[in-house]
């Protein structure tokens, strides 16, 4: 047998091997560039009820004007109420108002770099880490979050519509959504 005809396949299919690793590991023109966004420690006490909704209700309002500065054509609404919640360690969670965008924001937002533009400021000014990108979550959402040493964690994530929440721990006995001040839901 030909040694030359034999080795021939081989190459063939390590530079094709290689090519698609290649075309693989490169960003995509229109994807986001940076990596999945990870959670500082948390080093600060949970706040009272009524000075963490005032403070998170901001956070919210302030991402919300600036995304709609940005991308004018896309509304947000309140999708849900401010409630609060013991979770399974025992710890009292506030869910302040989450919103709700009238269009997907992906394309508009080029990948959420639009996002990452005009968020990035808006969260350093309200004490939390830029987005520092997408991250891997299953059944086509596009997902970003960012925590705050609180242990605050906003979360933009589009699928049509897009939606925008907050979570954070608590100082709370009862744990009870009527400690949420009337202006705050």
């Amino acid at each position: 047998m030909n040694r030359r005809v034999h080795r021939k396949p081989w190459a063939l299919a390590a530079a094709l091997t290689v090519a698609t690793l290649a075309a693989g590991c490169s960003g995509t023109p229109d994807g986001p560039t940076r990596e999945p966004s990870s959670a500082p420690p948390v080093t600060a006490e949970p706040a009272p009820v009524a000075e963490s909704v005032a403070k998170y209700n901001a956070l919210t309002a302030d991402l919300v004007a600036a995304l709609e500065a940005r991308m004018p054509d896309i509304t947000w609404s309140v999708d849900d109420p401010a409630r609060l919640s013991r979770i399974d360690d025992g710890r009292c969670m506030l869910a302040p108002r989450s919103m709700k965008s009238s269009a997907d924001i992906v394309e508009p937002s080029r990948s959420f770099e639009d996002v990452f533009a005009v968020a990035d400021p808006v969260l350093k000014e309200h004490g939390f880490p830029s987005f520092d990108g997408i991250d891997p979550v299953p059944g086509g959402w596009v997902v970003t979050r960012s925590t705050d040493a609180a242990g605050a964690t906003v979360t933009i994530r589009s699928k049509f519509p897009a939606y925008l929440d907050v979570t954070v721990p608590v100082k709370s006995e009862k744990c009870d959504t009527s400690e949420i001040p009337e202006g705050g839901k």
